[in-house]
Order: C-alpha cells, then structure tokens, then sequence
C-alpha cells in the first residue's frame, strides 16, 4: 500500500509515510520488507517511491505550511 500517488510534470510518484513498524526494533534501520518495497515498486510498478519516515514527519507538527514546503523539496518542485 502507498499512501499517496502523485502526478510531478507527466510523472507519477509514490509517496510512502514510514511508520516506526517499517524500521527494525525502534531504530532508523528500515526492516528487510520495507527494502524489498522500496526496491520492488518501482521496477514493478514502473512509479518512483519517496519514502518519508515518521521521525521526520513528527516534526512538522500539524503545520500545513512546513508540511507543504518537506513535501515539495522532497518531490523536487
């Protein structure tokens, strides 16, 4: 499951929201089926995967306007 798909200049992009149960053993190491997603949805799905981990998305609270700015460097706009 990819939690947001999104069209970037003709361009389709996952983005995947990575919670603590992606990483092993509440470390920053994400876990063997986290790789093997990361690796597998692009070559399958032919889309590009971006990956955020839930530390970072923590820190930007519930302002829309620093979540706005993470999300647009992140998607290189």
């Amino acid at each position: 499951r990819i939690d947001a798909l999104v069209k970037v200049n003709g361009k389709t992009i996952g983005v995947e929201v990575d919670g603590p149960s992606h990483f092993k053993g509440g470390s920053e190491s994400p876990t063997g089926s986290t790789i093997m997603k990361r690796r597998q949805v692009p070559s399958i799905d032919g889309i590009e995967l971006v990956s955020v981990p839930y530390w970072e998305w923590d820190k930007l609270g519930k302002d829309q306007a620093k979540t706005q700015e993470y999300l647009r460097e992140l998607l290189e706009l």
